[in-house]
């Protein structure tokens, strides 16, 4: 990190709205990672321009995004971005605002996920597999709990995503899968449709650990129909 780098605030709606993309900007520009520690209070004074409470509440923002925490006598920390947590944050008001109906949400998935489930079967780790099981006990052990099934499924979607590789494709179904949860209780459903969706899981999870990339874009298109249908 360059010691002597200015943190140009700018001027948008509120100073503290613009010590926080100045920050953000910062931590980019600047490479900084998970655990790397921001400069002292003093320094990002200096640095910004602004006085001591903006600079406080613009970190509060960005601790309550994840991005940053304090670590008591220490100063604070740049944390590992949790994408798929910010997004379950929003998602509510995602669905609130932007009117979003579950056959959105499906029609984005049936063009993206045959791509991810392909990239899966050709990247994926023996600890992408494990979590891929993992994920597919889970689910099995709570066919008769909806919420429960719904958390597992999700999380496996998003394993996929993370086993692809692409770390864009992980970043994209964060904020799908979250939204659908938000929106999964207009699709009918009982214990039959949860059964056939864990055995689709299950062939995707064969799949992918087999490294048969035509066939994992051929299960999870088969799923995302068979989903589909029941819009």
């Amino acid at each position: 990190m360059d010691d002597t780098v200015s943190i140009d605030v700018g001027r948008p709606e509120t100073l503290t709205d613009a010590t926080v993309q100045a920050l953000i900007r910062f931590i980019a520009t600047q490479g900084l990672r998970a655990g790397d520690r921001l400069p002292s209070e003093r320094e990002l004074v200096a640095r910004t321009g602004v006085s001591r409470l903006p600079l406080r509440e613009a970190l509060s923002v960005l601790k309550g995004l994840g991005i940053v925490e304090s670590r008591q006598g220490r100063g604070v920390f740049v944390k590992q971005l949790d994408l798929a947590g910010l997004f379950a944050l929003l998602s509510p008001l995602l669905r609130a605002q932007a009117d979003l109906h579950v056959s959105h949400v499906m029609e984005v998935r049936a063009l993206l996920e045959p791509c991810i489930a392909e990239q899966a079967a050709r990247n994926r780790t023996e600890e992408d597999v494990e979590a891929l099981s993992r994920c597919v006990s889970a689910m099995r052990e709570s066919l008769l709990d909806r919420d429960t099934f719904i958390r597992h499924d999700m999380a496996f979607h998003q394993v996929l995503a993370r086993a692809s590789g692409n770390p864009v494709f992980h970043a994209i179904m964060a904020s799908i899968t979250h939204v659908l949860a938000e929106v999964q209780p207009m699709l009918p459903d009982d214990a039959n449709y949860r059964r056939q969706s864990l055995s689709y899981h299950s062939m995707i999870r064969d799949s992918v650990r087999d490294r048969h990339a035509m066939a994992a874009c051929e299960h999870i298109l088969a799923h995302l129909r068979e989903a589909g249908e029941r819009l």
